[in-house]
């Protein structure tokens, strides 16, 4: 009797997300992670009473910083479940799936290598242009603190790579391209869903110097999801950039080696010149790889926009911009 009741239960499960889903999700994504940071700085300033240490030197700490984003991970995690079990949606829905053929696997890796080294050079260029209009920018040193993104030592790297690599891209992945780009194919179609979906990744950093990269990754993941109708494709996107950009620092730390580049004319020119040659590799791979497109269409059945839309896209711009303008004025 109780197996007959799970099966019925299942099957009374939606097997889809809505617009709705995705503005929900979205506004959970923005202000649990707030909440969780504001009960760190908590932890932190008790901490500091107890130790007479500074609040500084507590979330500085890379065992602190750990701990903390280890939360935020398991955080966006138990946004997808919870959510999904009290509004009765398959976790299938969100299509994680990892059957596809092995040279699928390589594709996919190869845009992931692609959208790193193609762009990073024109993001270096845009950094210039933050800090000519005085934008503070955050950028590891080898001079800096062993940290999570600047690990000098094997132990920190393997332990960089499983908490800044393998933990976003699941956690992060299962909420943006699990179920709102999913949910909101249903209002806007395909091309308008990735570039919202991806806006709303990028404001989702909630800071300027983060806004063009992500959503450049973004709109590739999305369409990789698009077009191989896994949610698995851009989890591996998603971690093989965030491990070439952990492996590259560790190897700065320890060997002096950079792709750093001369600031001068040609490197901007260079920028331009790879930025342009990745979209054609993209072009390509779409055009002769992914020749049609996923087999799961998804119909458009909503006409109105959603209100949880507007009022999540309301919050991130004005956490954004607030945010924004306060590390400009700091």
């Amino acid at each position: 009797m109780k197996n007959e009741q799970n099966s019925q239960q299942m099957i009374d499960r939606r097997k889809f997300y809505s617009q709705d889903d995705s503005g929900k999700v979205y506004i959970f994504a923005l202000a649990l992670p707030i909440l969780l940071s504001i009960v760190f700085v908590l932890i932190a300033n008790v901490i500091s009473g107890a130790t007479g240490l500074k609040s500084e030197q507590i979330t500085d700490n890379i065992w602190f910083t750990t701990v903390a984003q280890i939360a935020t991970a398991g955080l966006f995690i138990g946004i997808f479940f919870v959510y999904n079990k009290v509004n009765k949606i398959d976790n299938r829905s969100a299509c994680f799936k990892t059957k596809m053929p092995w040279h699928t696997y390589l594709i996919i890796i190869a845009v992931g290598i692609v959208s790193l080294f193609g762009v990073q050079y024109f993001i270096g260029a845009v950094d210039d242009l933050l800090k000519l209009m005085g934008y503070p920018l955050e950028e590891p040193s080898p001079d800096l603190p062993e940290s999570l993104i600047n690990p000098k030592s094997f132990g920190i790297f393997a332990l960089s790579v499983f908490v800044t690599c393998v933990l976003p891209a699941i956690s992060e992945e299962l909420l943006f391209r699990g179920v709102i780009f999913q949910g909101l194919r249903r209002r806007f179609g395909d091309v308008a869903s990735v570039l919202l979906s991806s806006l709303m990744f990028a404001l989702m950093h909630q800071n300027l110097q983060q806004l063009v990269y992500p959503f450049f990754l973004g709109t590739i993941m999305s369409w990789l999801v698009l077009r191989t109708g896994s949610l698995f494709s851009s989890v591996l996107v998603h971690f093989t950039n965030n491990f070439l950009t952990i492996l590259f620092t560790y190897l700065s730390n320890v060997t002096s080696f950079s792709l750093e580049l001369p600031e001068v004319w040609w490197f901007y020119l260079l920028a331009v010149l790879l930025l342009a040659a990745t979209f054609v590799v993209f072009y390509l791979i779409d055009r002769f790889y992914f020749k049609h497109k996923s087999s799961e269409e998804v119909e458009r059945t909503e006409n109105k926009t959603s209100k949880y839309i507007y009022i999540s896209l309301s919050i991130a711009v004005v956490l954004f911009l607030f945010l924004s303008i306060y590390n400009f004025l700091i």
